[in-house]
């Protein structure tokens, strides 16, 4: 049989249909940028314009689960579900004309999903992990080894919401660079655990993050899964971005569709805290919490994350 799981974020929905035998084997993997939480820090709601686009999409997923014969669907909802005052407006529009049943998981919930998906990878490794998860409109940093879920830390901090708080040129003036990263740094104020050399690195900023460093023409996930950037090289990358308008980094190699006006601010989210860790590297993982629910549903079963087109 075939399974889906759809993510529905503030900046971006996510889907994933797998085939369900004696493993679980990813058959397609998609995103699409709605911007679902645009607006929202200033209204506390969703708007009209975002709630349509992203059922838009939504509808498009519904398409192609309907073309892959899938029996079973999961779909949540994180941080933009989580706080706006309207959002059970778009959970039932969403049921009446597409029939997916949304389900708004906490913060802990959507931790856990990621480090569910990310553990895969580290089945072989002794050592502690730390996960970071930067989103559009929260941020999770999570703690775990390849036995537990240990911790997690989420603060209401992602790229589209340091966007809408902080830039307002195009490219951002010195101020508003200086006021965004001292409003990051005052957010992590939270206990650290021990030194760590690498941290894990998943969703759109990250991802999109690696295919810029490869200088990518399309996305290749085989290229980008694992790919290892050094604190050194996503500095570069951030000096580099700061100087460029929204028009010039969407011509960039690499830079997804839809990503270029918060690209920057989410780079720069992630350049502080693996500085808050002391971290030197960044090992991307393509995985998330798609992958990480049928982890949970079908856990007896081996997820393979790579995708047969």
């Amino acid at each position: 049989m075939n399974y889906a799981s759809i993510d529905i974020g503030t900046n971006a929905i996510l889907l994933m249909i797998a085939e369900i035998t004696n493993t679980v084997k990813e058959i397609h993997d998609t995103a699409v940028i709605t911007r679902l939480g645009e607006g929202l820090k200033q209204t506390g709601a969703l708007s009209s314009e975002a709630m349509e686009r992203t059922i838009n999409a939504l509808r498009g997923f519904k398409t192609v689960i309907d073309k892959t014969r899938v029996t079973g669907i999961s779909c949540v909802g994180t941080a933009a579900l989580r706080e706006a005052r309207n959002s059970a407006i778009f959970i039932d529009l969403v049921k009446e004309q597409l029939a997916f049943e949304i389900r708004v998981i906490s913060e802990r919930e959507e931790a856990f999903y990621t480090y569910l998906s990310v553990r895969q990878n580290f089945l072989d490794s002794k050592e502690d992990i730390v996960i970071i998860d930067i989103g559009g409109g929260s941020t999770e940093i999570i703690y775990g080894n390849r036995e537990n879920f240990i911790d997690h830390v989420s603060f209401p901090v992602g790229s589209v919401k340091l966007t809408e708080m902080f830039i307002k040129h195009d490219p951002p003036s010195g101020d508003e660079i200086r006021l965004l990263i001292d409003f990051i740094r005052s957010t992590l104020n939270f206990p650290r655990k021990n030194h760590v050399r690498s941290v894990i690195g998943t969703a759109g900023t990250i991802t999109n993050l690696g295919s810029i460093s490869k200088g990518l023409k399309e996305w290749d996930k085989k290229q980008i899964h694992g790919l290892i950037l050094s604190s050194k090289r996503i500095d570069e990358m951030a000096h580099h971005l700061i100087t460029k308008t929204i028009s010039e980094r969407s011509r960039m190699a690499g830079m997804e569709k839809g990503r270029e006006d918060i690209i920057l601010q989410g780079v720069l989210l992630l350049k502080e805290i693996m500085s808050y860790f002391g971290a030197e590297e960044l090992i991307i993982d393509t995985n998330g919490v798609r992958h990480g629910i049928l982890c949970e549903r079908f856990a007896s079963l081996n997820v393979q994350s790579e995708t047969v087109e």
